[in-house]
């Protein structure tokens, strides 16, 4: 097995994007440029069975790898052909094994990443002292009837939304233009104190949004922008990337019907999952799961060097 780097992003896409869908396609990695690092995995010389991908920056003189801004995990993936049980077992151990290897070959003093829900096995990576981290995200199916999806939010949740409607809430599709949505993420993203990476932000919009990969809803009264939902879509899943609210305007009920909104477009457009994309902030993961969606597991993996290690320790304890 030979793990390599790929200069061609058509040559990783083609294999990936079948597999992982819109965060492997290549209008959404190409937002990243030069300064994403594509891993093939390959039985051999020419035989691509797999790969993944993550960004390594350096900062006071120090190595990190971390995800690509906006990407929920690091899109690994990898091919088998065999049907044998203990075959595929096998294969999946020496492809982590591989993978782990590979990251501790990079040497950094910092490495955070996320893997996509399909992947499970990480023993190799608990065995190279790697902190493995169970994280959570939510998703609803759409391959209910809408009024059974609906059924199953939380009564307090079709109760806002209800006063929304009632206070003439007006929402709208893809009624904003790239730039103003953009320019709203930028000023949504401040008021919280959000981590904005504005160049990754910027060409989401204006480099990979279209009709083919992405939709936003708006809510309006009286013409004033209450809110905005940002979704990302591939033929099976659509995700809920960005959202804002002004919660200055005093009308309750945006947020939710924003999001029942972006269900409904969803299903329309065919998907089968309505994925929340990460629900680990406590605010955040209630809020999600009044949709009555299912709660999936993900795993993140991260080490760092002894120093920064005792740091974090005292920052970020749940990580490290």
């Amino acid at each position: 097995m030979i793990l390599k780097t790929i200069d061609n992003l058509e040559t990783f896409c083609g294999k990936a994007e079948p597999i992982l869908g819109v965060f492997a396609s290549e209008k959404w990695l190409s937002v990243y440029g030069k300064e994403l690092t594509i891993i093939g995995i390959y039985k051999d010389e020419l035989q691509l069975i797999g790969g993944f991908y993550f960004l390594k920056t350096r900062k006071y003189g120090f190595t990190f790898l971390k995800l690509p801004p906006y990407t929920p995990h690091c899109g690994l993936f990898f091919v088998s052909d065999s049907k044998n049980v203990s075959s595929i077992n096998n294969f999946s151990k020496e492809i982590m094994s591989e993978v782990c290897n590979f990251f501790i070959s990079q040497k950094s003093a910092l490495t955070v990443l996320a893997f996509p829900s399909a992947i499970i096995d990480f023993q190799p990576f608990i065995w190279s002292k790697f902190k493995v981290i169970p994280n959570y995200t939510y998703r609803v199916n759409l391959e209910q009837p809408i009024e059974v999806i609906r059924a199953n939010f939380d009564p307090k949740n079709r109760n806002v939304i209800n006063k929304a409607i009632k206070e003439e809430v007006l929402v709208t599709e893809n009624s904003l233009g790239k730039e103003e949505l953009f320019n709203f993420f930028m000023n949504s993203l401040n008021s919280t104190n959000a981590n904005i990476y504005e160049a990754e932000l910027n060409g989401i919009f204006m480099k990979f949004s279209d009709y083919n990969n992405s939709f936003s809803v708006v809510a309006r009264k009286d013409s004033q922008i209450l809110g905005v939902v940002f979704c990302v879509f591939d033929k099976n899943t659509c995700y809920y990337l960005l959202g804002g609210v002004d919660k200055k305007s005093g009308v309750q009920g945006v947020n939710n019907l924003l999001v029942q909104k972006s269900i409904e477009k969803a299903k329309d457009l065919g998907c089968k999952t309505f994925d929340f994309e990460g629900s680990m902030l406590k605010g955040v993961e209630k809020f999600f799961r009044s949709f009555g969606p299912e709660l999936v597991p993900y795993f993140t993996v991260n080490k760092a060097s002894l120093p920064l290690e005792i740091l974090l320790k005292f920052k970020k304890r749940e990580l490290f």
